[in-house]
């Protein structure tokens, strides 16, 4: 008896849901502890309002879903891109979303969206719980009209979970992707974070903090403060990555991972404790230069894990301390703190991988287990770890970390000389043996990557096997119809008696090569300045003789990440124009040597 009254519920449930243009397959019976049945509700977000057509707003429609539907809903967004405009979303406990493959909530413009997790009340139960995100995308972008934003403010929540999320291109300038206050129980899984454009270079994607007006990247009006720090927050098997340019090189910074910077009240009402950095991915964040500062920085924790993690620089040059640790109480004692397992791939830091700072070096830190972490690099190698007080004691294990220096390698090793089976052609061209006039012939070799335009008259000259005067030249036959562009490779030049000659392809990859005129060539417009100014260098550029492409033929001279210094002195800044008028900027270090402007730090 007590099976067909459950039915007749569940069957009555579902006829009401078909009328509100619900899929009743969606609406379940769940059994409460006290043995009275309800629903929990799954609604589809566009029959409900939310258009996926990239150019609707959807702030309205949202807001007004999640507010009709108020308790136990599952919000089922389908295929589609959902633009929103600036302003706040305000969410409730015991709510889902589910993202199809190919749903994305769209900002842009320079504007922003809160997701707000009000707290009407004080204390660990003030605020929403059992709020999650599986499969959802945010995506913004960065123009010329400023950053666009998402933002998580998460305040005294409870049961909140992120999984195979996606935050690409939307963090703030001066805050962050998810702002972690006063809240616990704190999940985020499988996601991945991208770009960083940071204007307060220390903000990080994640950020773990307490229950304070000041710390809040949204200031919910009702809201009630008190200090709470945040616990039980699990950051795994996540990625966090560069917005990459076709060429590879970094386009916005990765973001920093984890991490938070102030105490408040002095931890009267807490510290925060019980973090889990664990099985994460870093490539490419900003390097951080200063003594106080840190890709991963925590000021005042307890019962710390950051394990099974995969640091990585590919194009940008590492910060000053990879992972700092900072405790500002002398009356707090930081303790269980756990670094292990780690491997650092070409972070480079410039000080040491891990700064332990304590306020006095009476109050050290306890309980701290720093083994199992393999770093290698190709610059000159750090201490692994240090510390302003002594790492001893009984309670401080730091040990099996290694940190090897490696050469740079290759996916592939190229012959210096091409080496080709070639069957003959009994139809090649025949060439004259000639005796050398030329009494003296220079050549300079340069990056063969280099380009240059012929010129309208181009067709008006020839094209020989090697420079005119030189033992056994000739003129090549050659179709000057066949060529797809009018952009060829250079990789030498010649000064001769019978004038000055460079060497070109007609592709990167090609493996024929001619000699031609300079006259047939017009190379990029490079003008230079002197120009006195102390920059960062930042990011891994390479490094020429010369400006890239100029007439004279720059030579590769490995990358920034050879440069020991990081601070250098700028000389001399040239201006490349190229044939479509776009303009390329290059800085002369105090060493003689040429880079791009976009490998320094800009600002400082």
């Amino acid at each position: 008896m007590k099976l067909r009254v459950k039915l007749g519920l569940i069957a009555t449930v579902a006829m009401g849901a078909t009328l509100l243009g619900l899929n009743p397959i969606s609406v379940t019976s769940q059994q409460s502890t006290t043995g009275v049945a309800y629903a929990a509700t799954t609604i589809n977000a566009k029959h409900q309002g939310l258009v996926g057509d990239g150019a609707t707003s959807n702030n309205t429609a949202l807001q007004a879903m999640i507010d009709k539907w108020s308790d136990n809903v599952t919000i089922h967004v389908p295929k589609g891109t959902y633009l929103f405009d600036a302003g706040n979303i305000k969410l409730h406990s015991n709510i889902t979303f589910k993202f199809d493959k190919g749903a994305v909530f769209r900002i842009t413009g320079g504007q922003r969206v809160n997701f707000v997790y009000p707290s009407p009340e004080a204390g660990y139960d003030g605020g929403i719980s059992n709020v999650t995100w599986q499969n959802a995308t945010f995506q913004g972008d960065n123009t010329s009209a400023g950053q666009s934003v998402f933002t998580q403010s998460i305040h005294h929540a409870q049961n909140v979970n992120f999984d195979k999320c996606v935050f690409d291109n939307a963090e703030s300038p001066t805050g962050h992707y998810i702002d972690i206050d006063g809240s616990h129980n704190v999940n985020i899984t499988n996601s991945v974070f991208t770009g960083f454009n940071g204007s307060q270079d220390y903000k990080e994607a994640i950020q773990v903090d307490y229950s304070n007006k000041k710390a809040m990247s949204y200031k919910n009006a009702g809201d009630q403060y008190d200090n709470l720090p945040s616990y039980d927050v699990t950051v795994d098997n996540n990625q966090f990555l560069p917005v990459s340019k076709k060429s590879g090189q970094v386009q916005s910074y990765a973001p920093n991972p984890i991490g938070e910077h102030v105490i408040y009240g002095h931890g009267a009402a807490g510290i925060i404790h019980d973090v889990h950095f664990t099985n994460n991915t870093v490539v490419d964040p900003k390097p951080l230069l200063g003594n106080g500062v840190a890709t991963i920085h925590f000021k005042g924790i307890s019962n710390l894990w950051i394990t099974g993690n995969k640091f990585i620089n590919q194009h940008v040059l590492g910060s000053g301390n990879y992972i700092y640790l900072y405790n500002s109480e002398a009356d707090y004692q930081m303790t269980n703190l756990n670094i292990t397992n780690n491997t650092f791939t070409n972070v480079n830091p410039t000080k040491q991988y891990i700064y332990l700072d304590s306020s006095t070096a009476q109050n050290p830190m306890t309980d701290v287990t720093i083994n199992g972490n393999k770093a290698t690099t190709q610059r000159s190698i750090v201490p692994f770890v240090n510390s302003n007080f002594d790492l001893t004691g009984d309670s401080i294990k730091i040990a099996s970390n290694s940190v090897k220096k490696q050469k740079a390698t290759t996916t592939t090793v190229k012959p210096k000389q091409k080496i080709t089976t070639t069957k003959v052609n009994k139809n090649a061209q025949k060439f004259k043996k000639r005796k050398q006039t030329n009494k003296t012939e220079k050549y300079v070799s340069g990056l063969a990557t280099q380009h240059a335009q012929l010129k309208s008259n181009y067709k008006t000259y020839s094209l020989y096997n090697h420079i005119h005067g030189h033992k056994n030249w000739n003129i090549m036959k050659f179709d000057w119809k066949k060529i797809k562009s009018q952009r060829v490779y250079i990789d030498m030049r010649a000064t001769a008696d019978s004038g000055q000659w460079y060497r070109i392809r007609f592709s990167k990859n090609a493996t024929t090569k001619y000699w031609i005129r300079k006259g047939a060539l017009d190379f990029d417009k490079i003008t230079v300045e002197e120009y006195n100014r102390d920059l960062n260098l930042m990011k891994v550029y390479p490094v020429y003789s010369l400006p890239f492409n100029d007439s004279q033929l720059a030579k590769a001279k490995g990358t920034t990440a050879d440069i020991s210094e990081r601070r250098v002195t700028i000389t001399h800044r040239a201006k490349r124009t190229d044939s479509n008028g776009q303009v390329t900027t290059y800085y002369q270090m105090d060493n003689g040597l040429w880079t791009r402007a976009l490998a320094f730090d800009l600002d400082s």
